[in-house]
């Protein structure tokens, strides 16, 4: 399951890797962008699958950046009641945040994330050479969350951060695959502990609750990370 601009990035191709091993496999996408991100689009994707005759045994492989795992995560959470699902995260936002942590949830016209579920993903694939072909402001909306998780956890992280931010802009890999594993590490060992958000996990939430509000008013003209770094301010 992806969206309309990595379908052509990297859908296809890696549809065409896994009919080369013999998989069965098919390609559902949906247009790119948060307005995606709807209990329409979810049901859309679960016709889709119902037509092709998916069971209980099958995978959703979610292709994409938060949109795409939320929405795919969602769908595996209540297809058959519950299937496997592999999150393969585009975007530096998606690889430290969405991916981790098995909140999977779409919006209404009531509130962001109001309605979901907890899915955990069976695996997380990040790979860095994703990153090579966003444009920096996507880098600093992900970049946003990776110094959300330094700040509430881990002061030498933070300041690994401040010494490497051009290194991190200039896509280092070796700096990037740090930033993004510590991140990660972070995130993971809070879920670890808290996975339905009834006690530590709410320090995730660092930054959001203003930064929600501020994503719905404006429509969501404004991304994601922009949003928590002013509910951080």
């Amino acid at each position: 399951v992806t969206d309309s601009n990595v379908k052509n990035a990297y859908g296809e191709r890696l549809l065409k890797d896994f009919q080369a091993k013999n998989l069965h496999a098919h390609l559902i996408s949906f247009p790119a962008g948060e307005k995606s991100k709807s209990r329409d689009t979810k049901e859309k994707v679960e016709n889709e699958m119902l037509d092709l005759g998916f069971g209980r045994d099958s995978c959703i492989i979610a292709l994409g950046g938060g949109v795409v795992g939320d929405v795919a995560g969602f769908v595996a959470a209540t297809y058959m009641r519950g299937i496997s699902c592999i999150h393969i995260p585009t975007t530096l936002l998606a690889m430290v945040d969405s991916s981790i942590g098995g909140k999977v949830a779409v919006n209404t016209k009531h509130a962001k994330n109001i309605i979901g579920a907890f899915h955990q993903p069976k695996k997380v694939v990040i790979d860095t050479n994703f990153l090579k072909t966003l444009p920096k402001k996507e880098l600093v909306n992900g970049l946003a969350e990776v110094i959300k998780h330094a700040l509430i956890n881990d002061k030498d992280f933070f300041h690994f951060l401040e010494k490497n931010i051009d290194k991190i802009f200039e896509y280092d890999p070796e700096t990037l695959k740090q930033a993004i594993k510590r991140s990660c590490e972070i995130k993971a060992g809070i879920v670890a502990e808290d996975e339905k958000e009834k006690g530590i996990r709410k320090l995730l939430n660092y930054g959001h609750t203003i930064g929600h509000a501020i994503e719905s008013s404006l429509n969501y003209r404004l991304s994601h990370g922009h949003a928590i770094a002013i509910g951080m301010s």
